[in-house]
């Protein structure tokens, strides 16, 4: 009993001894870096630029990661993007040494603590500020290190003006332009440098107009997203001149992220492609139907409205733009004309196949003159009968003997009348139409003419269809000639 109490007052005392030790890390770990922070910010200014001399400029080195395309509104020409951007600059008012501060080599904080840069997005689509490109409104913290570099990384769902492209619709390829720059900085205060990735290829842009000489990069961009497969990215910097007085001439430097994107068109080709063309392909086979019929009328009628509600559907998908026409709406107004033409085809066959009056001149003397040669051929089929009837009964009458029982071939004489009464001379404009003879020169017009719209049909069909799968991508240009 004696040992037990000194051997419980050290277990105690160790206890208490690893306790306070802990205790102490603690409290100094969170002693340096709240005087870390209570040194490094107690006198800064969030309005004051991080440079020693005024007349420097900020290098800020920009980032862009397109994260996902989350929609293009054709219809409204906007594009909107779900992206990570990255921010680097050098603070040389937040530099420390880390040996002073118990190795403490990089803190986070608030961007509305320090100075950050106030780059927005330049070509903001949207009404609202939260998709406006301000970074700041996300609350991501600056990530400082003690050589005073900093680095704001952050998230936003962005919105941007983007003009759609509408002539090769659905076959179309667009290029969208997000383009940043500062709010209140000119070049002189704030410079805007991209972070080049990793695989990129160097390349030089020049403009003509606003811009001066530039540098940047493209790389290439693997990504498919839904409707969208996003074929490269090209960056670029540039400088935006503003003349606002004679005297006052202010430069803003500009990093513009071109997005290259091709439109994957299955899902037009299945729905609204294939679709008209078989309705096409149904008028075409209506034409077997024969002349007389009136249900073509019904058919064709019904697939024109068909192709009328896919043009609205079309209408409603696309900008109204009148400097261009997508393809695809060019197809569906000859698809429709092509259709009305079989409809007014068929209403004037009809027309033809059913007339009471007298046919014209012109196609009774075609007609006599086809009835005549149908009667030529008869008669020299006839002839050719008859001549070989003769020569056989020739042979048998030679054969019977002088004297014989047989009697005498008397099927010569009425045969010869026969052929003489049968027989037609001149270009047959001596024969006489009767009203059943009036009746099928009109069905046999109709016929021809049936014919005549089905050929027509079929040739302004394959050669519209061919001529604007050739030119899709140029049917802009050959619009604009036109005009």
């Amino acid at each position: 009993m004696n040992f037990t109490f000194p051997l419980l007052g050290v277990i105690a005392f160790g206890v208490v001894t690893l306790l306070a030790s802990e205790g102490i890390t603690r409290s100094v770990n969170k002693s340096e870096e709240y005087k870390l922070r209570k040194d490094i910010l107690k006198y800064k200014d969030p309005m004051v630029r991080p440079v020693e001399n005024y007349s420097e400029a900020v290098n800020v080195s920009f980032y862009m990661d397109v994260l996902n395309l989350t929609d293009l509104d054709n219809k409204r020409q906007m594009l909107a993007t779900n992206v990570w951007i990255l921010q680097r600059w050098q603070n040389p008012f937040l530099e420390w040494k880390k040996e002073e501060y118990g190795g403490i080599d990089q803190i986070l904080v608030s961007p509305t603590e320090i100075w950050v840069p106030d780059i927005v997005l330049y070509n903001n689509g949207d009404k609202q500020v939260r998709k406006a490109g301000h970074t700041e409104l996300f609350k991501n913290w600056v990530a400082v290190d003690s050589t005073g570099g900093c680095s704001w990384g952050s998230m936003a769902n962005l919105e941007s003006s983007c003009s759609v492209e509408v002539s090769s619709f659905p076959f179309d390829e667009q290029e969208c332009s997000l383009t940043f720059a500062s709010a209140s900085y000119g070049s002189n205060m704030l410079e805007i440098h991209s972070i080049r990735p990793l695989g990129s290829s160097l390349a030089f842009v020049y403009s003509l107009f606003i811009c001066k000489r530039v540098s940047g990069y493209a790389f290439l961009y693997a990504f498919i997203d839904g409707e969208w497969e996003f074929k490269h990215i090209y960056v670029h910097i540039s400088r935006k001149i503003s003349q606002r007085h004679e005297d006052a001439r202010l430069e803003y430097p500009l990093i513009t992220y071109t997005l290259e994107i091709k439109r994957r068109p299955l899902y037009y080709i299945m729905l609204m492609i294939i679709p008209c063309v078989l309705c096409t392909l149904l008028v075409l086979a209506s034409f077997a139907i024969p002349p007389e019929n009136g249900e073509r009328i019904g058919f064709c009628s019904t697939v024109m409205l068909s192709i009328s509600v896919y043009l609205l559907i079309m209408a409603d998908m696309l900008p109204e733009k009148s400097d261009t026409l997508p393809v695809l709406g060019v197809y569906y107004t000859i698809t429709m004309f092509e259709i009305a033409l079989a409809l007014i085809g068929t209403i004037i066959v009809l027309r033809i196949y059913h007339s009471a009056s007298e046919p014209p001149n012109c196609f009774k003397t075609l007609h006599k003159k086809h009835k005549a040669k149908k009667l030529k051929k008869i008669r020299v089929g006839r002839k050719w009968t008859m001549a070989k009837l003769l020569r056989g009964n020739a042979v048998t009458n030679n054969s019977n003997p002088v004297g014989g029982d047989a009697e005498p071939n008397i099927t010569q004489v009425p045969v010869d009348t026969e052929l003489q009464q049968t027989e037609v001379k001149g270009d047959g404009n001596g024969i006489e139409l009767t009203e059943d003879d009036n009746q099928k020169i009109w069905r046999s017009i109709a016929v021809t003419c049936d014919r005549i719209f089905f050929w027509l049909f079929s040739i302004i069909f394959i050669g519209s269809t061919a001529y604007l799968i050739a030119n899709r991508g140029n049917f802009a240009v050959l619009f604009d000639k036109n005009i």
